[in-house]
């Protein structure tokens, strides 16, 4: 699960990569995930070719199976439930996958399921599917110093380029916070995994989320002090350190990316 969300130290194709390529990927992907969608087979292949390429960028950059396959088992439940509503739901002319009677709810009809909706069911996982995998592809293969390195070559304001940073690094404290605590009730005899749905709902959550809260308030004031005590937000010029210099290899995947994106468009837009 930390794999995922914290910074990998490597040597791979993808971590020699400059950041701003990884954040080329991140826009693109968000601009894929965005374009509309129809129920055909040039949505669902369009949809396919985005997840392959950061299965690609995955494979290339030694992620490991065990983030790819911990993502992929937190995404099925959500990946059925919308396959499944949106195969009884969407509003479809087209022929029935299934009928078991008729049953017209909201103004759709409840009792099919239409072959329309399954394709779009399938087409709203991939979106997911590709929007999860490009985050831990910038996040586990650039460092912090790399990160603001970069964002100080596109001007970004030193402020901001720390809130985007620190966002990201939080994800994997959170996560680890999360799981010293899940550790230390169980030594207390409260293990929610043993729970019920009903119980867990009911008195699981509260005596996890307290201290998370108060360790992540803690962990503020901690990183206040840090930062005041090494004069964050002086005036003067800002140094990093890390020099990134832009490689051939850099523009190259660029472009690769660009040429992937734009297959993309063509394949969703063409008649």
């Amino acid at each position: 699960m930390r794999g995922a969300f914290q910074y990998i130290a490597g040597f791979t194709p993808v971590h020699r990569l400059h950041p701003l390529v990884k954040i080329l990927y991140l826009f693109l992907t968000l601009a894929v995930v965005l374009i509309p969608y129809h129920p055909d087979k040039q949505s669902l292949l369009a949809a396919a070719t985005w997840v392959a390429v950061g299965v690609i960028l995955w494979l290339l950059a030694r992620m490991g199976w065990s983030s790819f396959s911990f993502l992929f088992k937190f995404l099925s439940a959500i990946f059925l439930f919308l396959i499944v509503t949106q195969g009884f739901l969407y509003q479809s002319t087209g022929p029935d996958l299934f009928r078991f009677g008729h049953l017209e709810i909201w103004g759709s009809d409840v009792g099919k399921v239409s072959v329309e909706g399954v394709f779009f069911g399938i087409i709203l996982s991939l979106r997911i599917l590709a929007a999860t995998l490009a985050l831990p592809v910038l996040v586990a293969t650039t460092s912090s110093s790399q990160l603001m390195a970069a964002l100080s070559s596109l001007k970004v304001p030193a402020r901001v380029a720390f809130v985007f940073v620190s966002a990201l690094s939080f994800t994997h404290l959170v996560i680890q916070l999360w799981e010293n605590i899940l550790e230390a009730q169980k030594l207390r005899a409260f293990d929610i995994e043993a729970m019920g749905l009903f119980q867990r709902a009911r008195r699981a959550y509260v005596p996890v989320i307290t201290p998370l809260i108060l360790l992540l308030f803690r962990k503020g004031n901690d990183l206040q002090v840090a930062l005041e005590s090494k004069a964050f937000g002086a005036s003067g010029p800002k140094t990093q350190m890390e020099v990134l210099p832009w490689k051939l290899s850099d523009t190259f995947a660029a472009l690769s990316l660009l040429l992937a994106f734009a297959a993309v468009l063509a394949v969703r837009f063409s008649l």
